[in-house]
């Protein structure tokens, strides 16, 4: 863990514009949604469609909600190696890129939590390790930056840290964050 923190502390000097995520101290945002700077804090042309979250290559993606696998993502120009998951009962897709690689197969059945890639800096990263978290309400292949039509900002529905065993809500789409948080995280929004 001491390492993590370090690689990210030292990241952070390279990404001033960072913020700590306010329920997850572990998660450090680099890029929101909309944004006109990109995760390596150099300015965007056109508004980002996603959330950028700071990531050392290889860390574990989760899924941040029950889903199915819908397409797997190997977009040089654009989110690089990357995971879309359905959510048909509430009609919404989550894609993370920049991956090293995936960890799950089209058609797949996952839950949420269960890593489903490693990150990475695939695609247009600007070499910033990072995941790339999209949500779309259209199913999606993730957007180009400034196409924000048929995505949505995923962070008002985060509701904290994946804890095993916890109840997630059911009536309505509850996303976790996609990175793994400190054991000793509490959640604000319980």
């Amino acid at each position: 863990m001491a390492l993590v923190r370090a690689m990210l502390g030292a990241l952070l000097l390279l990404v001033p514009a960072a913020a700590w995520a306010q329920d997850g101290p572990d998660v450090v945002i680099l890029s929101p949604y909309r944004s006109l700077a990109g995760a390596n804090a150099r300015p965007r042309l056109r508004p980002h469609a996603g959330v950028d979250l700071a990531a050392p290559v290889g860390t574990p993606v989760l899924a941040a909600a029950d889903g199915t696998v819908s397409l797997l993502i190997d977009y040089e120009l654009g989110c690089g190696n990357g995971v879309v998951l359905a959510h048909p009962a509430f009609k919404r897709w989550t894609a993370y890129c920049h991956l090293t690689r995936a960890l799950v197969t089209t058609g797949q059945a996952v839950s949420r939590g269960q890593p489903i890639g490693l990150s990475g800096t695939s695609g247009n990263s600007a070499n910033v390790p990072h995941v790339h978290l999209e949500l779309c309400t259209v199913a999606c292949a993730s957007h180009r930056d400034g196409d924000l039509r048929g995505t949505q900002d995923p962070i008002p529905l985060i509701a904290g840290c994946f804890e095993a065993g916890r109840a997630y809500p059911t009536d309505r789409l509850a996303l976790t964050w996609p990175l793994g948080c400190r054991p000793d995280t509490t959640d604000a929004r319980r």
